[in-house]
């Protein structure tokens, strides 16, 4: 399964690339490589590993039925973190894989999560940031079907969860949100759940729009105060 991030962030990782590379008024700059700038929130958080900051991604583990990551037939395993710079999306650190959703009416079923935290030297360059990634998220949606919007308010000073479906019936969600100088991004997609057709009982424990409110909800939230609390203890 393809990685999505590679196709709907290519604009955003070369814009906040040009922003981090950019000499700054008092003739310092930085390198984009995790140790450059002169912030030092922005600094912490491109040394963290997102994976530990956010618990490897259990509680989506736990609420999806997620079996295994690697692959739509793994047991077990955990998602792969991602470090500041890398080939996936850059101007973030990461964690997630491909996912086992288990059986959907006698067939192995399974997707794609890459989850983000994307650090900014200041709250004008998150701004931008946070434009790039929903007009990129925007575009890959305008070109599924049945597009559909959220906005998603406090504790986030902006934020947006859109949906669509993709080929072969597959739920797509991009939810991204931005609180000061960083950004939470989370990209999904799995297969559709084959339980459902004509009007049957789900396989997964889990619909759509279940996890789209637990996503804004519950989950979010909870990541706003795990990344703040963190950020407090670099001020």
């Amino acid at each position: 399964m393809k990685h999505a991030f590679v196709k709907t962030l290519a604009a955003a990782g070369s814009a906040a690339l040009l922003l981090t590379a950019c000499q700054a008024a008092d003739g310092s700059s930085s390198d984009g490589d995790g140790t450059g700038g002169d912030d030092p929130v922005f600094a912490a958080m491109t040394t963290w590993d997102a994976c530990e900051v956010l618990d490897n991604l259990q509680p989506i583990t736990d609420y999806m039925g997620i079996e295994g990551w690697g692959s739509s037939t793994s047991e077990g395993g955990e998602p792969g973190t991602r470090e500041y710079g890398n080939t996936w999306d850059p101007d973030a650190i990461g964690c997630g894989n491909l996912i086992n959703l288990g059986d959907s009416e006698g067939y192995t079923s399974g997707g794609e999560i890459a989850v983000a935290i994307v650090p900014a030297e200041n709250e004008d360059q998150a701004s931008a940031a946070y434009q790039e990634r929903i007009g990129a998220a925007a575009s890959s949606g305008s070109a599924g079907r049945d597009f559909r919007k959220t906005e998603i308010g406090g504790p986030w000073d902006e934020g947006v969860l859109y949906a669509w479906t993709g080929s072969a019936d597959s739920p797509n969600t991009q939810v991204i949100a931005r609180d000061g100088q960083w950004i939470f991004h989370i990209d999904l997609n799995y297969a559709a759940d084959l339980g459902l057709r004509g009007g049957g009982e789900p396989s997964y424990p889990f619909t759509e729009d279940e996890l789209h409110q637990w996503f804004i909800e519950t989950y979010f939230p909870e990541v706003n105060q795990i990344v703040n609390d963190k950020i407090a203890e670099v001020k």
